[in-house]
């Protein structure tokens, strides 16, 4: 081997069998000097004990694998996390699809929290609550499958033209009717109606204006407030705020605040306190005012009604498309299947009519429980409409249109009721049932058994459930109602029946029989899954009737 090898810590093939020789020597010289050993003098190895590893060793251990290996941890936890949620969601929906017809939809509509104590409409809270959609509670899910809306505040429709245009034909008719019950027994003070040319153009009353046509879209117009003249300050005073300027007939009732009119449009005080004189002379003389239709009517006392001082007004009819059935519209618009509808309700509750009392309806179709209450706040429950009774069937488009639960639905009508009653406490109400959906093409609601001698309810099975459903809207739940419907209106019984002042109407008198057992819907009086034919609001009409009369005469 070179020096260069050997300066470099190299050795040649000759020095490594040598080494090789030399151990080989070493092992077989120990190995005899093993056998050679005295087992006597043989002692064991002692073994040090070792110590327990600590909760802190495990700890650290374990920590210093997350840290290693954190980013495989942090995937392993999230991928088993999923998988237990998929799972346990798997096995959930099979037990309940295997399971759902074993729930009795009687038992599962039925409302839990009681309701029936309540005073007051700040005794309503959202708070108890345990289901805000139908269709949740059906199957189980969570809450996002409705548009159900708040039923303890008031929501309007505004959104929509039609639906704003019948609110303000419902406020023409409830003035209307304002301006009739009018009279010199009246405590208001005898210059609140004070009539004077001048002071509001409210000529749509005498139907003499251009936007009074009555049950065809009467509307307010711009030409409905004008100047008038205060006698006291000899002050001309003019509410020109976009509305209150006089305008002539056929005039569009959109008005810029930034157009100028003439001066001379404009009645002068001279012109007002002459024509107020003729009034005043005509009214003392118990004349009347000429113009269509002759019943500008004016009492001693310079009041200023449509009728005399006899008419009463027994009962508002308040509602949705039900309602506004019997004002022969729909949305405001008529409607040629609703013409009979209009025309017997008319005969029924006008009495100049032949009716035993006197009546108005206010509905509008598509209307929830909220919307009501708006209505009713916003014009169609003025100061001074104080009727003998409120009649109030809401609540079906609550439960059909926007899918609220049961619960839901009872707050809303029962929100209604108690703004009712605050702002008319002398008032009667009577709560009318919700009406019978169909959904089954013989008209079968539900099939009545016999449990240790009383009866019980059994709802559909699913086969059963057979109505087409092209007879039905698509904007409704096409499911069976009926159970809902009945859980509401015994929750609506019990309410009635601990409130002196508020009666129940249970309509299944009218539109439901019992045949072999099993309770139906009569399809003879019904004009859709829904809605009420003639022949139906005959029939129910005579039973609210009959109502009326038991109530109005003190017998209940």
């Amino acid at each position: 081997m070179s020096s260069t090898s050997k300066e470099f810590g190299q050795y040649s093939d000759d020095e490594d069998d040598q080494q090789t020789n030399d151990l080989t020597s070493h092992l077989e010289l120990e190995a005899n000097n093993n056998n050679n050993y005295d087992d006597s003098s043989f002692r064991p190895i002692q073994h040090v004990p070792q110590h327990k590893k600590s909760f802190l060793y495990y700890t650290a251990t374990l920590q210093a694998f997350i840290i290693i290996y954190r980013t495989e941890v942090l995937l392993g936890c999230i991928l088993a996390i999923s998988l237990g949620i998929g799972i346990s969601d798997l096995i959930s929906k099979g037990t309940k699809s295997s399971s759902r017809r074993k729930v009795d939809p009687f038992a599962h509509a039925h409302i839990t929290n009681d309701y029936a104590d309540i005073t007051s409409k700040y005794d309503l809270t959202l708070g108890k609550i345990d289901h805000w959609c139908l269709a949740d509670k059906m199957h189980g899910e969570n809450d996002n499958l409705c548009s159900c809306e708040d039923p303890l505040e008031p929501k309007s429709r505004s959104t929509s033209h039609k639906w704003y245009e019948q609110h303000k034909e419902n406020i023409k008719v409830v003035t209307e009717v304002l301006m009739k019950t009018t009279s010199s027994s009246s405590y208001y003070d005898n210059n609140d109606y004070m009539y004077q040319p001048g002071m509001y153009d409210d000529l749509w009353l005498e139907r003499m204006d251009d936007d009074w046509v009555f049950g065809k879209g009467a509307r307010f117009n711009d030409d409905d407030f004008g100047a008038f003249v205060n006698e006291q300050d000899d002050m001309e005073y003019d509410y020109d705020d976009g509305f209150g300027i006089p305008m002539e007939s056929g005039s569009s009732s959109t008005t810029n605040e930034n157009e100028s009119y003439d001066a001379n449009t404009f009645p002068d005080e001279e012109e007002i306190l002459e024509e107020a004189e003729e009034i005043e002379a005509m009214k003392n003389a118990g004349g009347v005012v000429d113009g269509a239709g002759g019943d500008n009517n004016y009492n001693n006392n310079g009041r200023r009604g449509l009728n005399d001082d006899d008419y009463e007004l027994d009962v508002v009819f308040l509602g949705d498309s039900i309602t506004e059935q019997r004002q022969g519209t729909s949305m405001g618009r008529e409607d040629p299947n609703y013409v009979g509808i209009k025309e017997v309700f008319g005969k029924t509750f006008t009495k100049d009519k032949g009716g035993d009392f006197n009546g108005i309806a206010l509905g509008i179709s598509g209307d929830t429980a909220p919307n009501l209450l708006w209505r009713l706040m916003n014009g169609e429950m003025p100061f001074g409409l104080n009727p003998k009774v409120w009649w109030v069937h809401i609540g079906i488009n609550d439960l059909s249109l926007k899918g609220c639960s049961e619960e839901v639905v009872l707050l809303g009508i029962l929100r209604v009721v108690e703004e009712i009653q605050n702002l008319d406490p002398m008032g009667i109400i009577v709560i009318n049932s919700l009406l019978p959906v169909r959904r089954n093409e013989e008209g079968l609601l539900e099939h009545m058994a016999t449990h240790h001698g009383h009866k019980v309810h059994q709802a559909l099975k699913n086969k059963e459930l057979n109505l087409d459903d092209s007879e039905m809207s698509s904007k409704r739940m096409h499911a069976d109602l009926w159970p809902s419907i009945v859980s509401i209106n015994e929750e609506l019984s019990k309410f009635a029946s601990k409130h002196s002042g508020i009666k129940f109407f249970n309509a299944d008198d009218v539109f439901v029989e019992e045949r072999d057992g099993d309770k139906f819907i009569k399809l003879e009086l019904m004009q859709d899954a829904v809605h009420p034919n003639l022949s139906g609001h005959k029939k129910w009409n005579s039973a609210i009737k009959k109502r009326l009369h038991s109530i109005l005469d003190g017998k209940e």
